[in-house]
């Protein structure tokens, strides 16, 4: 073993032995790590590699400001279960603590990963840029026999094959953007019945609804994602549910007057990224919604001009480097436009969860 990595598992081992300190030591009580994993927003098997003796894993800054934030402050504890403070929730002198605590753990965490700005430089474009130049397949939901259109026939003179397919306006959107950022990848889209089985080693997004994606078990497995779709009733579609939350909590969308058959006035969308199950170094993305509003909503928070850049550099201060992360927001319906949803704005953002 050189010297520079026994230095570096040492500088580990130092930020692995103070984030162990803070849970434990830094009140007259120990936070819970299932508790605190849940302020975070990562799983409880993050928080205990983050403090592990062999200290293999480091978090991403952007964790090290959220233990800052919820270690400056004793308020953190006020509720049950305990939660992350706001900015405007804290005190002066409590922010002061909190700007100390995070540059002490930053400072830690550069010490064995380099410094941050290097790292950044390594941080894709955009979430639709793959570096690796690998393949990428659009894969989306096929619309029931009795719902198709008669052109959706291979037997109608006018056939198109888009004609079986759903979500298209989540498609077209999307389509023409990844093959704009990775201009030398085969980009290509496919039915969820017929994608072949080569597809499974791209880039895979999946566009629609996740019970429909997760009924074959071919693309998703989602033991390790707690988040799933669910019958509701008297509701044509699937709303979103937590599977780690007791009780369950639950998010559909928002209907006229509270009319199954009214006017969906807010949907619910998806955004997923984790790797794919079948090809470890490329990534598997999810863009769903409980209606074709949510579908397009999540795929147009990271697509539109104007708001793109924002959206993913929250993404990337939220979720820093974590291999998986989804987030649940609300997409607002205005006649026939769907505003594309701002994820800096707390109110649109239902539900958020990451690990590793």
């Amino acid at each position: 073993m050189t010297g520079r990595s026994r230095r570096s598992e040492a500088d580990a081992s130092k930020l692995a032995s103070r984030l162990r300190s803070l849970r434990l030591h830094h009140w007259d009580e120990a936070v819970k790590q299932p508790d605190l994993a849940r302020v975070l927003g990562v799983g409880t098997s993050s928080v205990s590699s983050w403090e592990s003796a062999d200290a293999s894993k480091v978090p991403p800054e952007a964790r090290l400001r959220s233990y800052a934030t919820f270690f400056a402050s004793r308020h953190s504890l006020d509720s049950d279960p305990p939660r992350l403070l706001r900015d405007d929730e804290l005190t002066d002198a409590e922010l002061e603590e909190r700007d100390k605590l995070f540059a002490e753990l930053r400072s830690l965490r550069a010490a064995v990963v380099g410094e941050i700005d290097q790292l950044e430089e390594k941080v894709p474009r955009s979430m639709w840029h793959f570096a690796d130049g690998g393949p990428v397949r659009i894969i989306c939901g096929a619309q029931k026999e009795e719902d198709r259109p008669p052109f959706a026939s291979i037997e109608n003179h006018n056939y198109m094959a888009l004609g079986a397919y759903t979500d298209l306006d989540a498609l077209l959107e999307l389509f023409g953007h990844i093959r704009a950022e990775n201009p030398a990848s085969d980009v290509r889209a496919a039915r969820a019945d017929r994608f072949a089985t080569d597809d499974l080693q791209a880039h895979l997004v999946l566009l629609g609804n996740m019970a429909r994606m997760q009924g074959g078990g071919r693309i998703l497995r989602g033991e390790n994602i707690p988040v799933r779709q669910v019958e509701a009733e008297e509701l044509d579609g699937e709303i979103f549910e937590i599977s780690e939350s007791e009780p369950r909590q639950r998010f559909g969308p928002q209907l006229a007057d509270n009319d199954p058959n009214g006017e969906v006035i807010e949907d619910v969308g998806l955004l997923l990224r984790t790797p794919n199950p079948h090809y470890s170094t490329r990534t598997l993305t999810i863009c769903s919604g409980v209606f074709t509003r949510g579908v397009y909503g999540a795929v147009r928070c990271l697509t539109d001009a104007g708001l793109r850049t924002e959206n993913t550099e929250y993404l990337r201060r939220r979720f820093g480097d974590a291999h998986t992360f989804c987030l649940l927001m609300r997409v607002h319906v205005a006649e026939h436009t769907v505003p594309t949803p701002d994820l800096r704005i707390e109110a649109n953002r239902l539900y958020e969860f990451s690990s590793g």
